[in-house]
């Protein structure tokens, strides 16, 4: 708990990141990591795979953008700063950790950004009592194009931490505005990697399952209601085995990646 206290008190986070709770859900993951490192160990070795065949994809050289960098945990860093002029690592804030290990790397810019686009405009909504944005744009790293992208493990967890915000400050907010709301930030993200980069991917939790005893008791989706294709590549992740957050249910998320983002956007929504 005093390594938790400590991060949170010292790490450097603009006040949007504050209000809405990315550094409070930074130190609690970091913390769980550390719990369940060797748990997780698969699905870091999986995400690890998955990246480095992705940008196999595309020509070495030019610019790479990894959209959700977090804590790095299922990053390959060194391997992207060896195929790249420059890798940027965007993620809403920064920990000291990951600050360090980028220091170290001459062709790593960090960038404290909103990936979403959504979180300035819903806390103006939510101080003036105005319905929940819907038009909104994620904005774009300065620095020219990329030649590639990828998105980690973000998609899912883009509308949560939001929704936790319109539930105390708008809880009369019906389900249909917080659908369209959510709808219209992950179907957003999945637009913007499909437009920044020569090449995108993407990997994501897909579904939530709460296990007893090895036996699935229910099954959760985790892409809002969009109809993703099949991904190129899947995998388990046991995030939370008991009692990590249930006291006698295991927690595990099926994970799905895509080499290019337009073969999902394809089946979408035009954007």
């Amino acid at each position: 708990m005093l390594r938790e206290a400590f991060e949170y008190l010292t790490t450097p986070c603009p006040p949007l990141a504050r209000r809405f709770g990315y550094l409070s859900e930074m130190v609690a993951l970091g913390a769980r990591h550390r719990r369940q490192r060797r748990t997780w160990a698969p699905h870091v070795a999986a995400c690890h795979r998955f990246i480095d065949q992705a940008m196999q994809r595309v020509e070495p050289g030019g610019r790479a953008l990894v959209a959700g960098s977090g804590l790095l945990i299922e990053i390959p860093l060194e391997t992207l700063t060896a195929r790249f002029d420059e890798v940027v690592l965007a993620d809403v804030l920064h920990s000291r950790t990951v600050r360090r290990r980028a220091a170290a790397l001459p062709n790593v810019r960090l960038v404290e950004m909103d990936v979403s686009g959504a979180l300035a405009p819903l806390a103006a909504a939510l101080d003036t009592g105005g319905r929940l944005p819907t038009d909104f744009e994620p904005p774009i790293p300065d620095g020219g194009p990329f030649r590639f992208a990828v998105s980690c493990n973000l998609l899912s967890q883009l509308p949560l931490l939001p929704l936790e915000a319109v539930e105390r400050r708008a809880p009369a907010t019906t389900e249909a505005e917080r659908t369209a709301f959510a709808l219209r930030m992950v179907h957003g993200h999945l637009c913007w990697l499909s437009a920044i980069a020569e090449r995108a991917a993407l990997f994501t939790d897909i579904d939530a399952s709460w296990m007893h005893g090895g036996t699935v008791t229910e099954v959760e989706d985790s892409t809002w209601g969009l109809a993703l294709p099949a991904p190129d590549m899947s995998w388990l992740w046991d995030i939370a085995p008991a009692p990590e957050q249930d006291r006698r249910q295991d927690l595990r998320h099926s994970v799905g990646g895509w080499f290019d983002v337009r073969t999902v956007t394809s089946v979408l929504p035009p954007c």
